[in-house]
């Protein structure tokens, strides 16, 4: 019997080593291939891993419905019509190795639906909005032990901050904000998933939270969950303890002040003007939003989405209070231009990702190869999960452009104190040793232009920057 068992083990062996030979092989010569899911074209959007035994891809099929998906090399290609739950394995040969692919149908629901009446009403339109569950999200994560004990995360200096202490701390033993707390603690970046995500719920005419008409999520492009649902009736519950909506209707007045700053004095359509002028092949959003609240500490995100032919970029930020330059520049007096562009760099070092990251996956593979030495870019003391990948570099350009649109709008005879502050920031507080280098070259590429050349034009030229210091 044990001779028996031995040769059927070794027999489904041989079956699975031949089945693994037999299967279909396409070639690459290079590490990164682009892949098109359905009616979604992921450019350079996969990395080849021979390592990885297999490499599983996870098939976006729209509400269930199986399509075509296609893998792109250089030289090659390969489909599949995948359906929901199926597998479909395969090899790509790449650099003479095996690198074993799997492609897995799974359900997928857009993370937004924009039909004809909400393009109509949205097309072309730039808001500016601190909403409703959104604020209430913010409040809970505020009161949390972890928003107490980070004024880096919470912004803890203004009144509205002292107002919303004493209306709320009485309901801070509420098993939600233990639960919020566990899961910052648990993850930091999910204070980022919850926070985001608040934007995807609104309270009805009753006062009770119910899902978006428009969004199924909010939180970070590609992520396939909603990381509040599972908080939804709890959130109520708080909500409903603590009379947030009184709250929320006597504070009218301050959310409307910061969010005419943000979007009349600090100009964010002048802001959207000078991107689309500098990235005209990636300018192709229909909608804007900037999304906030008068409690996020020192931190921004930024999320895009896409349907029926029609691009939103959503901007998620902090207030800039004007409080905080005293901080940033001490003794130096500037100027209320000055002010004015500084206090912008908020919202615009967050819009200007959505015209950065779709223009660096355009050459995603040339940038990986200039930024390979990740320790030349990131202070080694960084987490691993802190800008990895191009990340690092759409980071650099970030900053990068704020310095430029200082050049453009800051008082020249201020210009050089304001990217001062920039270079420090980023150089000595945020660990990107090479920021105050790169800005340098940057500015002095920028100035010295040719004739109706634009920041996306310069790509090649900041990429080879960037080869020469990565050796």
């Amino acid at each position: 019997m044990r001779l028996i068992k031995l040769v059927f083990a070794f027999t489904l062996f041989i079956i699975s080593a031949n089945a693994q030979e037999n299967l279909p092989v396409i070639k690459s010569n290079k590490a990164v291939i682009s892949i098109r899911d359905g009616k979604t074209f992921k450019r350079s959007g996969w990395n080849l891993s021979p390592q990885a035994k297999p490499d599983v891809y996870k098939a976006e099929l729209i509400n269930g419905k199986s399509h075509k998906v296609t893998f792109i090399t250089d030289v090659d290609s390969i489909s599949f019509k995948v359906e929901e739950g199926k597998k479909y394995d395969f090899i790509i040969e790449w650099d003479g190795k095996p690198c074993y692919q799997q492609i897995i149908g799974t359900k997928f629901i857009p993370a937004a639906h924009f039909d004809k009446k909400y393009q109509r009403k949205h097309k072309g339109k730039i808001s500016v909005e601190i909403p409703e569950v959104y604020e209430l999200v913010n409040v809970v994560i505020a009161i949390t032990p972890t928003g107490i004990s980070n004024k880096n995360l919470v912004y803890q200096k203004s009144d509205y901050y002292k107002a919303m202490r004493a209306w709320f701390d009485k309901f801070r033993d509420h098993p939600l904000v233990a639960g919020i707390d566990a899961e910052i603690k648990k993850d930091f970046y999910a204070y980022f998933k919850l926070k985001m995500n608040g934007y995807s719920y609104e309270f009805d005419k009753r006062g009770k939270i119910v899902q978006s008409k428009i969004y199924d999520r909010t939180g970070f492009p590609g992520e396939a969950l909603n990381h509040l649902r599972p908080f939804i009736s709890q959130l109520q519950s708080f909500a409903d303890s603590a009379d947030f909506l009184r709250f929320y209707s006597e504070n009218r007045k301050t959310y409307a002040a910061q969010e005419t700053f943000l979007r009349d004095t600090a100009n964010i359509p002048e802001m959207k003007r000078w991107l689309d002028k500098n990235f005209p092949s990636s300018n192709d959003y229909n909608s804007y939003k900037v999304i906030f609240s008068p409690l996020v500490g020192y931190n921004q995100s930024a999320s895009w989405f896409e349907s029926n032919n029609f691009k939103e970029l959503h901007s998620h930020v902090n207030f800039p209070y004007r409080e905080d330059l005293q901080v940033w520049f001490k003794d130096i007096q500037l100027t209320e231009n000055a002010e004015i562009v500084i206090r912008g760099t908020t919202i615009f070092g967050e819009i200007n990702h959505g015209y950065i990251n779709p223009e660096s996956d355009k050459l995603a593979e040339e940038i990986a190869k200039a930024t390979s030495n990740r320790d030349r870019w990131v202070d080694v003391k960084m987490d691993k999960n802190y800008y990895p990948g191009i990340s690092a570099f759409n980071e650099y350009m970030n900053w990068g452009l704020i310095s430029l649109r200082i050049l453009d709008y800051a008082p020249e005879s201020e210009q050089q104190k304001l990217i001062a502050f920039i270079d420090n920031t980023m150089t000595r507080g945020r660990g990107f040793p090479q920021f105050e280098h790169f800005d340098k070259f940057l500015i002095d590429l920028y100035r010295n232009r040719a004739q109706g050349q634009t920041i996306a034009d310069l790509y090649p030229k900041i990429i080879e920057w960037f080869a020469s210091v990565n050796k």
